[in-house]
């Protein structure tokens, strides 16, 4: 326990990365998707010389360019800022194992950024084989990028056989790699076909249109076969525990039908596109289809980031920021004796030393010990009032049952970890979370 925790209150702060990541992650995988659409489309209109199709898709390109590259950016660096807030030990952690990783895909974009302005800056001005080679060189370099950031997110969920001081390349091949990035690529065609789509809507009917839905309709099928192959494979290797909190918690439950209502929604629409080509493209339309990818990859990523629990790196480091092999020593240590900021942030709320606190101290002195314990313990998932509140949840609980609910939580709810720390640190939490509404809460 090596960091400060960052507290935010109602919301919990990890509830702000999906805000940043869930768009960041569509932005990227439409970065991907259309990268490969642009650099067939474009392949084509050099090679027949339609130069009303080059021009109709340079106007695509420009909005193209901007979203991915500024917006895509700008997200990028945001989802950094945040992990590295709100979990600092994981985001160390897959620095360490992937250190070359990493370093592999700042390459791959750094060539991603470089080919897409080349690419659009030198649309009328590069030989037209060499366009074509740039658009090649930016949609590979993307999914390059995309395939290198699947194998660590991907490892999150399903660390496999992995132990410290194992290799880069056992930890990255890990068992969802494979499904996972099949599902990515899919949803990147996919996602780009209905843009495109949308994009047309806005833009009039063009003697072109009709023949670029109808080729981007045959990406976004092609991606649509990848994501139902990636999407049972990716079950099958899902952890126990990963199934166990898919299946018992309502959230996931839901999130599991939207993602595969949405997604044969995409699929008939799709399909429709290829056989009627631009005459289903009206405003309202493409953006409802749209709207239902987006969702079908929102709530992938929510099943992706929920089903996790109770670990930040399967079976390593626990949510609260924990290795799965500091538990005992915690247990016989305590929590706040081997967490420095915990022991900071009681010093600037307790009059006395929090070892007399935890012997004998008062219920309200207690109570505050128990705040902070509640801040490095339970707020990596739970607010105290608000998103996943545990305050009304224990309320017609009583002293005794609240404290044996700590003491074994994780062996009824397998979304929850073990307790971390000393029974009289346990005693203190009990006591902060049996507040009065009216005087809970944390400073």
């Amino acid at each position: 326990m090596d960091f400060p925790v960052w507290y935010v209150p109602f919301l919990t702060a990890p509830m702000l990365i999906p805000l940043i990541a869930i768009p960041h992650v569509i932005v990227a995988q439409f970065a991907v998707g259309g990268g490969f659409l642009l650099a067939d489309m474009v392949s084509v209109a050099h090679r027949h010389n339609y130069r009303r199709l080059l021009e109709r898709l340079k106007r695509f390109a420009r909005f193209f360019i901007l979203i991915t590259v500024v917006f895509g950016a700008v997200t990028g660096v945001g989802i950094w800022w945040t992990i590295g807030l709100t979990s600092p030990r994981a985001t160390q952690t897959l620095i360490r194992i992937f250190v070359f990783g990493w370093a592999s895909e700042w390459v791959a974009f750094a060539i991603e950024l470089l080919s897409a302005f080349a690419f659009y800056y030198g649309w009328d001005r590069l030989h037209p084989e060499d366009h074509v080679r740039t658009g090649w060189l930016y949609a590979i370099s993307a999914w390059v990028s995309l395939v290198l950031i699947t194998g660590i997110t991907s490892f999150m969920l399903t660390s496999g056989t992995w132990r410290m001081g194992d290799t880069f390349f056992h930890a990255f091949l890990n068992p969802s790699f494979i499904p996972q990035t099949l599902i990515r690529t899919g949803g990147s065609f996919a996602i780009a076909s209905l843009f495109v789509g949308l994009f047309i809507s806005f833009h009039g009917e063009h003697k072109w249109t009709h023949w670029i839905i109808r080729r981007t309709s045959k990406w976004a099928l092609g991606g649509m076969v990848l994501i139902l192959i990636g999407g049972i494979w990716y079950f099958l290797v899902l952890p126990d525990h990963a199934m166990l909190n898919i299946m018992r918690a309502p959230i996931l439950v839901v999130m599991v039908f939207l993602n595969f209502g949405a997604t044969i929604v995409v699929i008939f629409a799709l399909a429709f596109g290829l056989a009627q080509g631009s005459r289903w493209i009206t405003p309202p339309a493409a953006f409802l289809l749209f709207l239902a990818g987006v969702i079908a990859m929102g709530a992938g990523e929510f099943i992706r980031e929920g089903a996790r629990k109770p670990y930040l790196i399967d079976g390593i480091l626990f949510s609260p920021g924990v290795f799965v092999e500091e538990v005992n020593s915690l247990n016989r240590k305590g929590l706040i004796g081997q967490t420095a900021w915990l022991q900071f942030y009681l010093q600037s709320q307790l009059d006395k030393p929090y070892e007399d606190v935890l012997r004998n101290g008062t219920e309200e002195e207690r109570a505050r010990v128990g705040a902070g314990l509640f801040m490095y313990h339970c707020s990596g998932c739970h607010a105290f009032l608000g998103y996943n509140g545990l305050q009304p949840i224990v309320k017609p609980w009583n002293e005794p049952f609240l404290d044996d609910a700590l003491n074994n939580l994780h062996l009824a709810n397998p979304a929850m970890p073990p307790w971390f720390g000393t029974a009289q640190e346990r005693h203190a939490l009990v006591k902060f979370l049996m507040l009065p509404r009216e005087k809970g809460g944390l400073q």
